[in-house]
């Protein structure tokens, strides 16, 4: 009998913002990206940060820990049969949710991971800023960063003695620009947690709602009228930002400094999650997807200047890569009709 070659193109899923999984009963969402896995296509799943809400891995005897575990556990479970290329990246929830001891939550969850899947499937390791290289195949090269690095308070791994192969912020840059230099002649997809643009709440866009009720920022039925005491909220996390939001300081350093990289890579993916919603931005002749919807929903804006495609729909991004560096994504939402779920976009990635 003649065994069906496989097909030589590449799937890559990228879904983000996990942490509230079930725990304890297959979890709709990795359920309808487990429909779209097949033995006969080479593939990987990328994890885009927040793995555990509400914070992380905890030690051992914390109130969170048994949960944290759990939720760790599910992904292995829904996962045990999964025969590609599993890689997670630290959220800001993971490292305690930005708290100064954040740096301990993610040495924790990355051993866990270890431990569960019997390799290093935790990227960049150690904590670290990275990069991190995952070459696919001959024409596509995936790259790990750790924005969290860049805004966590505290502690922040660097260097050798930490098992980081940078030793400052600029270095960072500079072994970034090495990275892509040496792979400008593939198709180049770059992963990290934070987006570098967005059409909701951390990219600072509100629609009139929040000014006249601006708790329905955090929760949709907070129906607390307060007129124009109201607009304080959100215009000052669109001006200065919290420290997850893109006006924020440091978080506008690391975002400029990227965007200025880029742009000098025609093509160039830019995959994130930190938004509980799904988006596929252009700008530059670069691709800004924000897959962040996989077990939380926030709103997203239907219009803006390079915003292609956006939505609130609890699912995630599949990019299809076929030989000679074309890519295609498609975008899949839940469908309680269709285990593979219900495709809501789809485009060419030039």
């Amino acid at each position: 009998m003649t065994e069906t070659p496989k097909d030589k193109s590449f799937e890559i899923f990228l879904i983000g913002d996990t942490g509230n999984i079930s725990r304890h009963k297959p979890d709709a969402v990795l359920e309808t990206l487990k429909a779209h896995i097949s033995r006969e296509q080479d593939s990987a799943i990328v994890f885009l940060g927040d793995n555990i809400y509400p914070r992380g891995l905890p030690p051992e005897g914390h109130l969170l820990r048994k949960e944290a575990e759990s939720t760790l556990n599910a992904y292995k479970e829904s996962l045990k049969d999964y025969h590609g290329k599993v890689i997670f990246i630290s959220g800001n929830h993971d490292w305690n949710k930005g708290r100064k001891d954040g740096y301990e939550y993610v040495l924790r969850q990355e051993k866990y991971l270890e431990d569960l899947f019997g390799k290093n499937v935790f990227l960049p390791s150690n904590g670290c800023p990275g990069p991190s290289v995952v070459q696919i195949n001959k024409e596509i090269c995936l790259v790990l960063i750790n924005t969290q690095w860049w805004l966590q308070p505290g502690f922040r791994p660097v260097g050798p003695q930490c098992g980081c192969r940078v030793s400052s912020e600029d270095e960072f840059f500079e072994d970034l620009v090495k990275v892509l230099d040496d792979n400008r002649h593939k198709r180049i997809i770059v992963a990290g947690h934070s987006p570098i643009y967005s059409y909701a709440i951390h990219g600072g866009r509100y629609k009139f709602r929040h000014h006249l009720f601006p708790f329905t920022v955090y929760h949709n039925k907070a129906y607390v009228p307060l007129p124009f005491i109201g607009s304080i909220l959100p215009l000052y996390r669109k001006y200065f930002g919290a420290k997850e939001d893109i006006a924020h300081p440091r978080y506008r350093k690391l975002r400029n400094r990227l965007k200025l990289i880029f742009k000098n890579y025609p093509g160039l993916i830019y995959a994130a999650g930190h938004e509980h919603n799904l988006q596929h931005i252009t700008k530059n002749d670069n691709h800004f997807i924000i897959s962040g919807a996989g077990s939380k929903l926030k709103y997203v804006l239907q219009q803006g200047k390079n915003l292609l495609f956006g939505i609130k729909a609890k699912g995630f991004f599949k990019l299809k890569c076929e030989e000679g560096g074309k890519i295609s994504a498609s975008v899949w939402a839940l469908n309680p009709h269709d285990r593979s779920g219900k495709m809501v976009y789809e485009t060419e990635l030039p």
